[in-house]
């Protein structure tokens, strides 16, 4: 392949390359018999094409075929060494162009494409003829350019239609299941909070509140229960791992930030009462809790527990009805497994170990119980032990008296005998009554205060194994729910997907202008498309495919692949001289608009060797009769170099790595080094070592003529 650089001669090298050319037809008809029958027909051949080949093949034939004769002429005949070609150098200005043949496309074009979606495709139904001008009018009335096949779409748009009704219907149910859910979950565990506060309050009832918060204190339940509830709200939070914005509380005296809203109600509903009773700031004891619960030191559970500040006052039974929760704020990167779960939530060796610990019968005291069960239980056993003691000293003092009568002989024996045994009973009654009072302070009591307790816990498991049981099933309903809501959109997304695939199987027009068939890029999608179905009623095209193309005839170019030997010196910005086949009388001009950063690699499959860079040519001007498709020939101005000697590119040879001309004179021709400029496959800058006027041989002469050997 020949180099696509050119470079176009001012006038007088014009005359002195027309010259030339007559010159090498002579030459070509005088040895023609001379030459082999080979060379004599390709000779022959390229004759009979000159007139139908353009103006760039011309000059390759001249170029390579010159060389060819005038070499074969030369060696023919030493005689004849003194006729060879020459060419007189010449000075003057000299353009370096770049000329490379492309195709015209518009710089601007609609390319209306198929937009339904499958790999078998859509054949067209009807489709406007090729050449169609499409005008303003047109566009607006909405004019059907090509219509596809949409039997097959019809048919998935009945079945997603049902799909999609069965999904809503399934959606509606799930989303009812779900509100159900909810609904039983708050009225279950209302219950199972309920039963807790009741049971809490037949233990304070039994008791007193005072002792029953003694004991919850050092057992701890309520901190657990408000453990356990953080946990179950940090395991809902996590699946989904969403950070909320929350309002965080400062607390000046320890310095630290409380999350209050993070915390169950019941807690924070405690600890704003708390702080408000101490000036805003958290009480030294619940400080002290948190720090102990947040370090995870030793906890010291059981010994020198403060009392809670909201308990420094006197709590009435409202309030006990509504503190199920004591203060707890855990660490903000504790996770779910740093926290009890419901199963050891009160049974775990730790708690067992300060639960057995506790003495009930300590506090079978009046002193120490409040008004309550036990309180007055306790205080009717002792009131009737000291009746049995009161009447005892009474039958003690009368049987004195008895005695005395007897004696005296105013009542018989038997009748004293009779108001001894009254005595026997009044002793057996108070030794009764302190059995009695023994047995409940040391059996009784504490049976009745532990299965309080017991009661207690289990309302608190039975609590929290209701939390549990709502998150679960929440959950299930909730995944349900969100499963049917999922599917239900998904297929209404391709219900409204198919509705739309018809839509496009009616193409109309949406701009004015000339249709043509197929993609605007005509050259590069030329191997594409030889594995396509030409576009036409009938035919099959798949998604993408480029179906009609509306250029804007008013911007034309001319698309062309400038060899990677030539890519560097052209550039955005440089003039081109333009000239269509179809019209080779009406010349053009435009500008150089894109040069391609990397090679196009359209051709590689087949010349894997070839690299050229796509380049794109303004035309200036509007010109009605320009077409897309059309070829044509670019000439492009990458240089313009002025008042500078050159010769023709077959007159310059290398001879010991050095360029050297050959200088036709009197007798043997002059080999003489030179120092050359730009140059290209036709002429090159002679920057020194020739001078105007001299002629030089386009061929170096045969080897022992000359005063140097020839290159090989």
């Amino acid at each position: 392949m020949t180099s696509p650089m050119t470079q176009k001669p001012s006038a007088n090298a014009g005359k002195e390359a027309r010259k030339t050319m007559d010159q090498l037809k002579a030459q070509l008809l005088k040895f023609e018999s001379r030459l082999p029958d080979p060379i004599r027909q390709t000779l022959r051949d390229l004759g009979a094409r000159w007139q139908a080949a353009s103006r760039k093949t011309q000059w390759v034939v001249v170029g390579v075929g010159g060389s060819l004769v005038l070499y074969l002429v030369i060696a023919g005949s030493e005689d004849e060494t003194n006729n060879a070609i020459t060419f007189t150098a010449v000075r003057g200005d000299l353009e370096i162009t770049v000329l490379e043949g492309g195709a015209l496309e518009a710089t601007q074009s609609q390319e209306l494409r198929s937009q339904i979606k499958g790999r078998e495709g859509v054949k067209i139904l009807s489709i406007v003829d090729e050449g169609y001008r499409v005008t303003p009018q047109d566009v607006e009335s909405g004019l059907v350019l090509v219509e596809l096949d949409t039997a097959a779409l019809i048919d998935e748009q009945l079945n997603q239609e049902i799909s999609v009704e069965t999904a809503e219907a399934s959606y509606i149910e799930s989303r009812a299941q779900y509100e159900i859910q909810l609904n039983q979950n708050a009225s279950d565990l209302n219950d199972a909070r309920q039963a807790m506060r009741f049971a809490r309050l037949d233990f304070e009832k039994f008791l007193g509140g005072k002792i029953v918060d003694q004991i919850l204190d050092e057992l701890e339940i309520d901190e657990r229960l408000a453990r356990a509830e953080e946990a179950d709200r940090i395991a809902a939070q996590s699946p989904t791992v969403i950070e909320r914005p929350r309002r965080v509380e400062k607390v000046a005296q320890t310095n630290a930030s409380i999350d209050i809203d993070s915390m169950p109600p019941q807690v924070q509903e405690r600890l704003r009462a708390a702080m408000a009773e101490n000036g805003g700031e958290i009480p030294p004891e619940m400080r002290e809790r948190m720090q102990r619960f947040q370090g995870g030191g030793d906890r010291q559970r059981g010994q020198g527990l403060a009392q809670r500040a909201d308990r420094q006052a006197p709590i009435d039974g409202a309030r006990r009805e509504n503190d199920s929760a004591d203060l707890l704020q855990l660490p903000a990167n504790t996770g779910p497994t740093e926290l009890n779960s419901t199963t050891n939530l009160l049974m775990d060796e730790e708690y067992m170990a300060i639960r057995n610990q506790i003495d009930f019968s300590k506090f079978a005291d009046l002193d120490l119980l409040e008004d309550g069960e036990a309180k007055q239980q306790l205080r009717s056993l002792q009131d009737e032990l000291q009746v049995a003691q009161e009447e005892l000293l009474l039958t003690q003092d009368r049987i004195a008296g008895q005695r005395r009568l007897e004696e005296r002989g105013f009542i018989t024996p038997t009748e004293l005998e009779a108001e001894e045994l009254s005595l026997n009973k009044a002793n057996n009654k108070m030794q009764q009554k302190e059995t009695e009072l023994k047995l409940y302070i040391q059996y009784t009591f504490p049976k009745e205060a532990e299965q309080k307790l017991s009661d207690f816990e289990n309302a608190v498991m039975s609590y929290q194994r209701q939390v549990k049981e709502n998150v679960a099933e929440q959950a299930q309903e909730e995944a349900r729910f969100s499963s049917a809501e999922r599917k239900f959109n998904l297929e209404k997304v391709k219900l409204a997907d198919v509705n739309q695939q018809i839509e496009f199987a009616t193409i109309r027009a949406q701009r004015p202008g000339l249709v043509v068939y197929g993609a605007a890029d005509q050259n590069s999608s030329r191997w594409r498309r030889s594995s396509q179905e030409a576009i036409q009623e009938g035919a099959t095209v798949t998604e993408r495919q480029a179906i009609l193309t509306i250029p804007d005839l008013r911007e034309m170019a001319v698309k062309v692949n400038i060899h990677e030997s030539a890519v560097q010196r052209v550039a955005v910005g440089q003039r081109v001289r333009v000239l269509v086949d179809a019209f080779p009388d009406n010349p053009l001009t435009g500008t150089v608009s894109r040069v391609a950063v990397v090679a196009d690699s359209a051709n590689s499959f087949m010349n894997p060797d070839l690299k050229v860079y796509p380049t794109t040519i303004n035309i200036d001007g509007t010109h009605e009769w320009l077409r897309p498709g059309m070829s044509a020939e670019v000439e492009i101005l990458v240089d313009r170099l002025e008042d500078v000697v050159y010769v023709p590119v077959q007159a310059v040879t290398y001879y010991d790595d050095q360029r050297v001309v050959y200088v036709a004179g009197r007798g043997t021709p002059e080999r003489r080094p030179i120092e050359v400029g730009s140059f290209s496959d036709s002429f090159i800058e002679v920057v020194s070592g020739l001078e105007e006027g001299e002629q030089v041989l386009l061929l170096p002469p045969q080897q022992g003529q000359g005063n140097s050997q020839p290159d090989a």
